[in-house]
């Protein structure tokens, strides 16, 4: 209904209302915001992902204008926007040349020789400035620097949205229209494609050599002291080993931690999880993703008709093209940028909790930008008090306690018959990826078999790890089912440790099923009601091809 509220009670002293923010529907985003976002990412987070989406959606001739997000309580909400009237005709001609010219190539190769390498050079030189050692007029200062690096990172991310969607949205239109054969199948055929997202770079690789080659270095490791003290000792030791270790924790030790939220942890925040996945490196080969035996590609492309096996074949290849560019655009985006920004505002924080204004460091995450400004000024701002009851809320609610949709009910799409065949293409593309981030399947909560979407093919048993949030990353053992709400891109970098993969939300194009096929492990998305279901330490059979999730004991 228009103007649809709900009430729900919150750790604070108001209760929150969900009402919609402006006309039309609004659905809730579960995929990517599995739980209540950060003020001073709530603030700077939406116009980024507009106007990226924007940039892309013209340059792709597409029929809507931008994904309008927006944050409700922390929840984020989105709605689409349809192309002005007055752009049609141009949207018309951009859509002759989409798939003609195959334009994501032209991104991909601008990513690679531009932005990606820019993007680096920044964060980089971000890294190089110790907030420890500037005033407080010096510290405001690079706040404000990492603020603005933040802001075109998200904007640069999402306008790329298009380059790394439209390929594997147009192949799996095909597909589902040449075979009934599941759509997870084929698109494991990309396994290999895209290293980063199976956990494994060249910083990594080259730490696990110098590892294996130094036996003071594999005792360090296996010392059994505190995790952050080995991280330590490995960063400080000297020659090749110390400097591989930094360069290493340099590229992922400040990239956020399962979340695009600065209010969640980056990785070097979470040292029992980089130590298991530098030990797991160490005892393997540094090729870790294997390429899809040509064999497994023969026999599904047996399943295509004939006539439309060198078209499969032609779709195949773009889609291994740019696989990669769906996990790229956000480690070297904002992903890394706001673990740079959360090291820069917990130190700013920790000042301000030394002089007793706020009661965690971390805390200074809640306040909206003006209040961190003020606050670091010495001119008002929120307390401790309000800062900490935000954090507690933020910690105690999750995307099941917000309303799924907001505002006007959903509308059908508008058909699509009387559109140049061209602009048709790009649309169901479109709409088929888009689909395939978020999907749900209703399971019955009594059974001990949950259902959801089979995404990555395979069956694998082992025990279940439920992650709640990053600071439980750590718990994480190797050959562990993982079960949760959602995984983000920053998730990648203990992806390795996983025997399998569960989670409420999510697609066939979400990203716990791209990196499950990446790797190769068992994949289910989108059950709703695994993390209520299954408890931690619980026995699982994961069935990534039919998307049931057996409970095999307590």
């Amino acid at each position: 209904m228009p103007g649809h509220k709900t009430m729900n009670t919150t750790t604070s002293s108001a209760a929150s209302v969900f009402e919609a923010p402006g006309p039309g529907s609004w659905t809730v985003d579960a995929a990517h915001f599995p739980r209540p976002v950060s003020r001073f990412q709530a603030e700077i987070h939406p116009q980024g992902i507009t106007k990226g989406f924007l940039d892309c959606a013209r340059r792709y001739g597409l029929l809507i204008d931008t994904l309008d997000y927006r944050f409700i309580n922390g929840f984020a909400y989105v709605t689409v926007v349809p192309a002005p009237e007055a752009e049609i005709p141009a949207r018309f001609r951009a859509a002759e040349d989409v798939f003609r010219k195959k334009i994501w190539r032209e991104d991909l190769e601008r990513w690679d020789r531009d932005v990606k390498p820019a993007s680096i050079r920044t964060h980089k030189e971000l890294l190089a400035v110790d907030p420890l050692a500037l005033s407080d007029d010096e510290l405001i200062a690079y706040i404000e620097q990492c603020r603005d690096n933040l802001e075109r990172m998200i904007h640069q991310h999402h306008s790329f949205n298009l380059a790394a969607i439209l390929p594997v949205g147009d192949f799996m239109a095909h597909v589902g229209a040449w075979t009934d054969a599941p759509i997870g199948e084929f698109l494991a055929l990309t396994r290999g494609s895209a290293p980063e997202s199976a956990g494994t770079f060249p910083e990594m690789d080259r730490l696990a050599e110098e590892i294996r080659n130094s036996p003071d270095a594999r005792q360090i490791l296996e010392s059994g002291k505190a995790s952050a003290d080995i991280l330590a000792q490995l960063r400080d030791a000297p020659g090749p080993l110390g400097e591989a270790a930094r360069d290493y924790l340099g590229v992922v030790g400040d990239r956020l931690l399962n979340s695009l939220d600065t209010g969640e942890p980056s990785a070097i925040e979470v040292p029992d999880a980089l130590v298991a996945r530098i030990r797991m490196a160490v005892e393997q080969s540094a090729a870790q993703a294997e390429a899809v035996a040509e064999a497994d590609v023969s026999r599904l492309r047996e399943k295509i008709p004939a006539e439309h096996r060198a078209d499969f074949d032609e779709l195949l290849d773009e889609v291994r093209l740019v696989s990669r560019l769906r996990d790229e655009r956000g480690f070297y985006s904002d992903v890394w940028a706001g673990g740079v920004m959360r090291r820069a505002l917990l130190s700013a924080g920790a000042r301000l909790a030394a002089d007793g204004l706020i009661e965690e460091a971390a805390h200074l995450i809640e306040a909206s930008y003006d209040e961190i400004q003020a606050l670091l000024g010495r001119q008002g701002g929120p307390s401790g008090a309000e800062l900490a009851a935000r954090a507690s809320y933020r910690k105690g609610h999750r995307v099941d306690t917000a309303p799924a949709e907001l505002g006007d009910p959903a509308s059908p799409p508008p058909p699509m018959d009387g559109l140049p065949p061209q602009v048709r293409r790009v649309m169901t593309a479109l709409g088929t990826a888009i689909q395939s981030l978020g999907a749900n399947v209703q399971s019955n909560r009594d059974s001990a078999v949950i259902r959801g979407i089979g995404a990555s093919p395979g069956t694998y048993s082992g025990i279940a790890r439920v992650i709640d949030g990053p600071d439980d990353l750590g718990r994480l053992e190797r050959g562990d089912v993982l079960v949760t709400a959602a995984t983000t891109d920053s998730f990648n970098i203990v992806l390795p440790l996983l025997g399998a993969i569960v989670t409420n939300a999510g697609g066939l194009l979400s990203h716990a099923a791209i990196v499950g096929r990446e790797y190769g492990i068992p994949s289910v998305v989108g059950t709703r009601i695994a993390t209520a279901q299954i408890a931690d330490g619980t026995r699982v059979t994961v069935d990534g091809t039919t998307g049931e999730v057996r409970i095999d004991s307590p």
